[in-house]
C-alpha cells in the first residue's frame, strides 16, 4: 500500500467516496508526486493527462500570465481531463510552495468504469459535486457581471454580448 494512509487519501477530493474494499485498487492507479516552489506543473495548451488532489502546499493557476486562483490542500485540478478525452490544459499551474499531490490518470475512463465500476464511479461522483459547485459560482459571477454591464450598456449592446456568450 502507498505510504499515504487511506484516511489521508480519502480526505481529499476525488477520493472521499472510495470504500475500503477499493483502496488497494486505488493505490495501484494513483501516483504521488512532489514539486518544489516555482515548478511549472503544466502549461496552458498541454495535453490534459489526469486529475490531481493537492495534499500539501499551494499552486497558482495562471492564464495569460495573470493569476486566476491559488489552490491549497484539498483542492482539485485537471478534472476536465477525465470528462473530455481530447482536453488540453486551459491554464498554467505553478507550485507557489513545495507541493505534494495525488494524481489519477485520465487515460480511458470508460475502461476504468468497466474494470472497476465502483471505484471509478466513486471518483467521478465526488468530482461531480465539485464541478457543480464551481459551475454555480461561475453562473453567479456571470449574472452579476451582466447586471453590472446592463446598467451601463445600451440594451442592444447587452443583447449582442449575451448572444456571443451563449455560443
Amino acid at each position: 500500500m502507498n505510504a499515504e494512509q487511506p484516511g489521508a487519501i480519502r480526505a481529499v477530493c476525488p477520493f472521499r467516496l472510495v470504500v475500503d474494499e477499493d483502496m488497494g485498487q486505488l493505490n495501484r492507479e494513483i501516483t504521488m508526486s512532489a514539486a518544489p516552489t516555482g515548478t511549472t506543473l503544466f502549461e496552458e495548451g498541454d495535453a490534459a493527462d489526469g486529475v490531481a488532489a493537492i495534499l500539501e502546499g499551494s499552486i497558482e493557476v495562471l492564464k495569460g500570465g495573470r493569476i486566476l486562483a491559488t489552490l491549497g490542500p484539498g483542492s482539485l485540478l485537471g478534472e476536465l481531463s477525465l470528462f473530455v478525452p481530447s482536453a488540453s490544459r486551459t491554464a498554467t499551474a505553478r507550485a507557489n510552495s513545495s507541493v505534494r499531490m495525488i494524481r489519477w490518470g485520465a487515460e480511458d475512463v470508460p475502461a476504468h468504469l468497466a474494470r472497476h465500476e465502483r471505484l471509478a464511479t466513486s471518483i467521478v461522483a465526488d468530482m461531480a459535486f465539485v464541478l457543480a459547485e464551481r459551475l454555480d459560482r461561475r453562473t453567479q459571477d456571470v449574472v452579476w457581471l451582466l447586471k453590472a454591464a446592463g446598467t451601463r450598456l445600451p440594451v442592444a449592446e447587452l443583447e449582442r454580448f449575451r448572444s456571443r456568450a451563449v455560443q
